[in-house]
């Protein structure tokens, strides 16, 4: 796949309540945007591996929180969400892309 735009980069959605892994090691995280509906038990956390890459605490204020990361991976992407909170995380996630 080519690249027009760089704004128009696949993304993977998690969900409130829950934890995914995808991805491979020279994966590229463009952004993490993560939406706080309330600061009761709201957190959001991306780890590559054993890294953590963004952990929003469950103090953060509610709102939409855009992080520009702009990183490769050393491996897999491992994303959870608690409840009261989501997150998209932007990028290319394969050796395909």
């Amino acid at each position: 796949m080519s690249i027009n735009s760089p704004n128009r980069f696949p993304y993977q959605v998690v969900a409130a309540t829950s934890t995914t892994t995808w991805g491979v090691a020279g994966a590229y995280i463009h952004r993490v945007i993560v939406n706080v509906a309330s600061n009761t038990e709201a957190t959001a956390t991306l780890t590559d591996g054993s890294t953590v890459l963004v952990a929003i605490p469950a103090t953060q204020a509610a709102g939409c929180y855009s992080i520009e990361l702009n990183v490769s991976t050393s491996g897999a992407i491992t994303a959870a969400c608690s409840g009261n909170s989501n997150m998209r995380v932007v990028g290319l996630f394969t050796t395909a892309n």
